[in-house]
C-alpha cells in the first residue's frame, strides 16, 4: 500500500520504504546483473596452457579446465614411456592450476573472494535476473497506482 509521507514522497507500507529507496535498489541490481554478466563472459574466455619435457609437450585448457589440445614435439615421442607419462602429467597439471590462477585473479579484480562454480554462478544469475524482473513490474505497477 502507498501512503504519503511528511515531506510528500510515496512511501510503501510496512516497513517505510520510499519509492526513491526501490528505484535505487532497482538500479543497483541493474547493475549488479551487468556486472555478473560481464564477468561470466570474461571466464569463459580464459584459456590455460602448461608444458612439460623442456617445452616439448604443450597443453592448453579451456575456461572450466578441460584440455582441449595436446602439443607433442617430435622430440617428446623420444623420451621413455614413463617419463613421457610424466611430462604429460605435468603439463597437464600446469594447464589446469594456469586456469586456476586466471580464474582467481579474474574473480579478486571483480571483488569476488570465493570462486563459484559454473552451475552455482547461473542459478545466481536466474535468481537475479528473476528477482529483477519482478522487482521492476511491481515498480511500474506502483507508478501506476
Amino acid at each position: 500500500m502507498l501512503q504519503l509521507a511528511d515531506k510528500g514522497n510515496l512511501v510503501l507500507d510496512p516497513g517505510g520504504i520510499s519509492i526513491e529507496e526501490l528505484e535505487r535498489v532497482g538500479r543497483e541490481s541493474e547493475q549488479t546483473m551487468n556486472r555478473l554478466t560481464g564477468l561470466q563472459e570474461r571466464l569463459a574466455t580464459i584459456r590455460g596452457t602448461g608444458s612439460g619435457a623442456d617445452g616439448r609437450i604443450v597443453v592448453n585448457a579451456d575456461h572450466s579446465g578441460r584440455i582441449d589440445s595436446i602439443d607433442l614435439h617430435p622430440r617428446a615421442m623420444r623420451l621413455a614411456s614413463e617419463e613421457l607419462s610424466e611430462e604429460l602429467l605435468r603439463a597437464v597439471n600446469a594447464a589446469q592450476d594456469d586456469c586456476v590462477r586466471q580464474t582467481s585473479a579474474l574473480m579478486a579484480e571483480a571483488g569476488v573472494e570465493e570462486v563459484v562454480d559454473e552451475a552455482a554462478f547461473g542459478k545466481m544469475e536466474r535468481q537475479l535476473t528473476d528477482t529483477h524482473t519482478v522487482f521492476m513490474s511491481q515498480m511500474e505497477r506502483y507508478g501506476r497506482s
